[in-house]
């Protein structure tokens, strides 16, 4: 026990949380015409820890919440119509290795890793309108954050690749500012491979975040 501590002194761990934006791409397949998909907005936060390895390089890892929507539209001579945004809710567990340059106080960073996590929640936000002949089989259905039922089609996991940049400012002895640029590229599809003829989604996502971040077991 006694050892463990004194391993955990000399550390140089860090702990803290993160917010920030995330800006979503989907990447798919479309042959209806008039049909196209745009970028979608959200938060994201996260709770960090972070080991130095010495002191230029660290090895950074968390649970962060992410939200990744995009935007739909949809419409066949205004007989059919369909605007909406999808945000679908991710929880995730990135990886990633940083090197560090300081200017005193100051410091940029690049990193690169992976990340892994699970689609828990899918809602809806917009309208759906149908025109028919009769006015009472019109169908107009708006959706103000409606839960989406996720089905066995949709591939719950995900997992990709996250490159990163930023500045660290370390504004006293045990707090330290991260400002982060993070692009995540999506590798496995939002619908499942044993689909047939399946049209895959994949979620790309750009994200700025702002961190805090303060020592454990003392420093290095």
């Amino acid at each position: 026990m006694l050892v463990a501590s004194c391993m955990l002194y000399a550390s140089g761990w860090h702990i803290g949380g993160e917010a920030g934006y995330a800006l979503n791409f989907l990447s798919t397949k479309t042959v209806w015409p008039n049909t196209y998909y745009r970028p979608g907005h959200g938060i994201e936060a996260s709770f960090i820890a972070e080991y130095d390895i010495n002191d230029s390089l660290s090895l950074s890892t968390g649970l962060r919440y992410i939200e990744k929507s995009f935007i739909y539209h949809h419409e066949n001579s205004g007989i059919t119509y369909a605007g909406y945004m999808e945000m679908d809710h991710f929880l995730e567990l990135p990886l990633s290795i940083r090197y560090s340059y300081s200017f005193g106080d100051l410091s940029v960073f690049i990193g690169a890793g992976g990340y892994i996590g699970i689609w828990f929640l899918a809602q809806s936000f917009g309208m759906n309108f149908s025109a028919s002949e009769t006015p009472d089989n019109t169908l107009i259905e708006n959706s103000n954050g409606d839960i989406m039922e996720l089905t066995d089609s949709d591939n719950l996991f995900e997992a990709g690749l996250l490159a990163e940049t930023g500045v660290s400012w370390t504004v006293a002895d045990d707090i330290r500012l991260d400002f982060t640029l993070r692009y995540e590229g999506n590798l496995t599809s939002l619908v499942r491979n044993y689909q047939e003829n399946a049209v895959h989604r994949y979620n790309d996502t750009l994200s700025f975040s702002a961190g805090c971040l303060v020592p454990i077991g003392g420093k290095r």
